[in-house]
């Protein structure tokens, strides 16, 4: 049966303090972060990919540049993949976000697919301003290899629509720090999740 094999990634760990929302704030990533995106990109140079579309924010390039012997003309880098946009949450903490808007950090835990906080994207934005890249994806590229550089967020929510789960268990994929993970789209609409958050290849950092 014909498949689409579509492998999602997640940067490496980025120079930012833990608990802090970045969303789309263009970060560094940490010392450690950039070997695990070397270590990253040795594997994407591995599995004989047809196309590598990435977020072009910093941290998810870092990865892309560094795969050895792929085209850079199917290389394609997408704005619309990059994280959620948290708005006037951006750069803060939890606790500072409870000081600021009290009770509103669970309300969006509570209502995950439609919460929007101040100026910011719902998960469902979310979706909405990037499905495109992924249906284009799928669309007809039967036999081939494909991986998305992205971030935790968003493979998260690709994952769930593929997979027809509701985004209010998002969070039932855990998406540690350049994890890879793989789900094949078949020609009659089955979508199998062969595997998630896999670190494997990060052995020895």
């Amino acid at each position: 049966m014909d498949r689409i094999e579509v492998f999602f990634l997640r940067h490496g760990e980025v120079d930012s303090p833990q608990g802090v929302f970045y969303g789309q704030m263009d970060v560094p990533l940490s010392q450690r972060g950039r070997e695990q995106s070397l270590k990253s990109a040795e594997r994407l140079s591995r599995l004989k990919l047809d196309r590598i579309l990435s977020s072009d924010l910093s941290r998810c390039i870092h990865t892309v540049k560094n795969v050895k012997g792929f085209p850079d003309n199917r290389i394609i880098i997408e704005p619309a993949l990059r994280e959620i946009y948290f708005g006037r949450w951006q750069g803060l903490s939890w606790d500072e976000i409870e000081g600021k808007w009290p009770g509103e950090m669970q309300r969006r835990m509570n209502e995950l697919a439609t919460y929007r906080p101040p100026g910011g994207e719902s998960l469902s934005d979310l979706w909405n301003r990037s499905k495109d890249v992924l249906l284009r994806c799928l669309d007809g590229h039967y036999g081939k290899r494909v991986a998305i550089v992205a971030h935790g967020g968003i493979n998260r929510v690709f994952m769930c629509m593929l997979l027809g789960i509701d985004l209010q268990n998002l969070f039932s994929f855990q998406q540690d720090y350049a994890c890879f993970n793989r789900v094949d789209s078949y020609s009659d609409g089955l979508r199998v999740l062969r595997f998630v958050n896999c670190t494997c290849h990060l052995e020895g950092l």
